[in-house]
């Protein structure tokens, strides 16, 4: 009974991502305009050519994941030094502060913002630790991106040498290092870069062949840090206590529910001691508190805005004492989830279309460039508007041919007998992800963390396109 009851879940949950993939996928067509369709034609064909050269070329060596990082990192820190991104909004606050903070000043705590975002703190506290080490310049932060961005692809290889093939692995890594959207963001200080490279480390730690109650611990503790610097962490945790919970009914196995107790004690735990080590330390009385909880429930819900940031939010609930702020919001919260299904399902495409199915939002990057000027002159003139209008449909290419790919796998996974192998708990990640920001404020740049999933997902479908021997994944 138990055990169909996880094969059951699993194809569940693989239907369900496969729906969500569907969505994102005609959103993306019906989105394409005339005017950007040449350049994401060039985008995919780039894609293609380089998923037959996989096929034909690609042959496994020793030094693939060195070869993979290196190629990688190189490509970050061309955009990083051609770009020279300035820190802007929110990445301004949080540098600005961490130069404070490495001065051994406190004036950072008189701004609001680490009142309400106290969580934030964490990120300045190790930007300040680099300036520390290496000084003001924005440089080594970057270059500590860039680290990160290659890290990223790396696991990416190794995650899906864990349930594939090593030539899909391969492909699966080579598909991800072409993907351009991360390296528009290499030289801003976004948080994004380190989080998604420690909560991708622990996704690694969990799929090994033997899951032990160290790596479940570790990879707990993992999951944590990665949360203190972008709280996106427990989502991650919450898939993969449902994944050792699907696993241990189709397995009738104690010992894998008994994973997840400890995935998640050490989690919590860990939260729970860096949020008290903030405060020990003085960089923030709040510790990594959300004292403003439900100004993102606020944004997602405004119909108004497609559930996107919005100055009217901003200033008629921002604006308010910080002691009345919360109730109002939860008011205001429950208001606009009452306009019915109908809205609400309407609303929820909307945003589905807003996060996944737009262009990269480039203005991180590039924001801080005059963008009438020219930007590349040989050996044709382009302005830096005409250069992200180019990358961001290039970028669109790419990013339809991986989720092409993430529904034939899923496809493929869905028709395997076989439904709670290590490939569900991309499954479960990739729904809960979509999930919640069909709830909370939305922007494209959001996406990033799930797109390494996506490429994962993508490698199943790669195993079709090796030779015979290859076909079937180990544990898909």
């Amino acid at each position: 009974m138990l055990n169909r009851l996880g094969t059951l879940s699993g194809r569940f949950c693989t239907l369900c991502a496969l729906c969500f993939c569907c969505v994102i996928f005609i959103q993306n067509l019906l989105r394409l305009s005339i005017g950007q369709l040449p350049a994401v034609l060039v985008g995919l064909l780039l894609g293609c050519l380089v998923l037959f050269a996989c096929k034909k070329l690609l042959r496994p060596f020793r030094g693939f994941a060195s070869a993979l990082f290196l190629a990688r990192f190189a490509l970050a820190l061309f955009f990083i030094l051609w770009l020279n991104s300035q820190p802007v909004q929110d990445f301004d606050t949080m540098y600005s502060a961490a130069l404070q903070l490495a001065r051994g000043s406190r004036e950072y705590l008189d701004n609001i913002y680490f009142f309400n975002w106290a969580y934030q703190s964490a990120f300045v506290a190790y930007e300040a630790l680099v300036i520390a080490l290496f000084g003001d310049s924005l440089l080594p932060l970057q270059l500590l991106n860039a680290v990160y961005l290659a890290g990223t692809n790396v696991l990416v290889y190794l995650t899906a040498k864990r349930f594939l093939p090593e030539k899909a692995a391969m492909t699966a890594g080579i598909l991800y290092a072409i993907y351009p959207a991360p390296l528009f963001l290499a030289g801003v200080l976004t948080n994004q870069h380190l989080s998604v490279f420690l909560l991708y480390s622990a996704l690694y730690l969990l799929l090994g062949k033997d899951l032990t109650p160290l790596r479940a611990l570790g990879a707990g503790t993992i999951m944590a840090l990665g949360n203190a610097m972008r709280p996106i962490g427990v989502i991650l945790m919450l898939a993969s206590l449902l994944w050792l919970l699907i696993r241990a009914a189709h397995r009738a196995d104690l010992r894998t529910a008994l994973h997840g107790i400890y995935v998640a004690v050490s989690y919590f735990a860990v939260g729970a001691a860096l949020s008290g080590l903030i405060i020990v330390t003085g960089i923030n009385p709040e510790g990594l508190s959300n004292n403003q909880p439900m100004w993102k429930f606020v944004v997602g819900l405004n119909q108004d805005s497609s559930g996107c940031w919005n100055r009217t939010d901003y200033e008629t609930y921002l604006s308010l004492p910080t002691d009345q702020a919360h109730e109002t919001m939860t008011e205001e919260v429950k208001n606009r989830l009452s306009v019915g299904p109908v809205a609400l399902a309407d609303l929820a495409l909307r945003k589905s279309a807003v996060m996944w199915a737009g262009n990269e939002d480039l203005y991180w990057g590039f924001g801080h460039l005059e963008q009438e000027v020219p930007a590349i002159t040989f050996p044709i003139t382009l302005s830096w508007n005409s250069i992200q209008l180019l990358l961001g449909s290039l970028d669109k290419g790419i990013y339809l041919l991986a989720f092409a790919l993430a529904l034939v796998g899923l496809l493929l996974r869905l028709r395997r007998p076989e439904q709670c192998g290590r490939s569900l708990l991309l499954v479960l990640l990739l729904c809960g992800y979509y999930a919640v920001h069909l709830i909370v404020e939305v922007q494209s740049r959001y996406r990033y963390f799930l797109m390494p999933c996506v490429f994962l997902l993508a490698g199943i479908a790669v195993t079709r396109l090796l030779p015979e021997k290859d076909h079937s994944p180990l544990d898909p």
